[in-house]
């Protein structure tokens, strides 16, 4: 673009038409508006004469001043440009999407656990994980999802075994309540009124064992385990009288352990079944309030 236009800004805002700057110039109008058409330039010496007319400068016409604002508001942008580029940082890239992080607010280092095996036996081990803001966003979401989804089953569990406290006790209970009511009936007295105590004592027993969050469980089991020893072993001659001395032996010994097997968990349970009547209320309370520790 010329400076035809800026000719025809200035005398317009001077209030000549193009006549009356013609005659000021000795010049004919049609050459006025061939220059402000850009159809042809004036001379060096008319130039001056217009702009001494037009009370302008010619820095003013070839507008010199916007084109040094601009060559500078240029150099500016490319070195904006280049001073950004020379401080972009690569942090890393995302092992999860593969995509080239630069911005620090988008860089997330994670732990992770996975597991290794070597032959037969496995082990964890640990590794850094780098993610970026969206893929991190969505792990959160997922673990968020997945512990929601635990917490969901570990309480549907509870609430399984709190109904099978309630059925499985009261199944067997009456069992024995109604074998006591019946050896009372036919006289048996003793008989009848201790599976009638036993039967009453063992609903809490056996719930608050199917319940497991008090220490009930751990207690009966450390008293039942005594009886449980490794037996010895034999000595024999191979012989028909040293295979037969085998055979009594071992017979005596599984008699034995059984005996001492029995004796453990009948302790244990004699022990066990008045504490349950006071631990079983608790532990009814702690299952209802979500609690599955002991």
């Amino acid at each position: 673009m010329g400076i035809g236009h800026k000719i025809k800004e200035y005398r317009v805002k001077a209030g000549l038409t193009q006549i009356q700057l013609a005659e000021e110039l000795h010049v004919t109008y049609q050459a006025v508006s061939r220059w402000e058409n850009d159809d042809a330039e004036p001379s060096f010496e008319t130039l001056k004469d217009i702009c001494r007319i037009l009370k302008c400068t010619t820095d003013q016409l070839f507008e010199i001043d916007k084109i040094s604002e601009e060559t500078k508001v240029e150099e500016v942008k490319q070195e904006t440009q280049e001073f950004v580029k020379e401080e972009t940082i690569f942090y890393g890239m995302c092992d999860s999407c593969h995509k080239p992080i630069y911005d620090v607010n988008d860089y997330n280092k994670i732990k992770e656990d996975y597991w290794v095996r070597s032959g037969r036996l496995s082990h964890k081990e640990t590794k850094d994980k780098i993610l970026c803001g969206e893929c991190n966003k969505k792990r959160i979401i997922k673990e968020k999802a997945e512990k929601e989804r635990q917490e969901k089953l570990r309480k549907e569990s509870l609430r399984k075994r709190r109904i099978c406290s309630f059925i499985i006790p009261a199944i067997v209970s009456l069992i024995m309540v109604i074998i006591g009511i019946s050896c009372l009936s036919k006289g048996e007295s003793d008989v009848g009124t201790w599976l009638l105590v036993i039967g009453l004592m063992f609903y809490p027993f056996l719930a608050t064992i199917i319940l497991n969050n008090t220490f009930i469980t751990d207690m009966w089991l450390s008293v039942a385990s005594f009886g449980f020893v490794k037996m010895p072993g034999v000595i024999f001659s191979l012989s028909f009288d040293g295979i037969k001395f085998l055979i009594f032996a071992k017979l005596l010994f599984w008699i034995l352990g059984g005996l001492f097997a029995f004796l453990s968990i009948s302790a244990a349970t004699i022990l066990a079944m008045p504490l349950s009547v006071f631990a079983y209320p608790l532990g009814l309370k702690r299952n209802f309030q979500g609690i599955d520790q002991k």
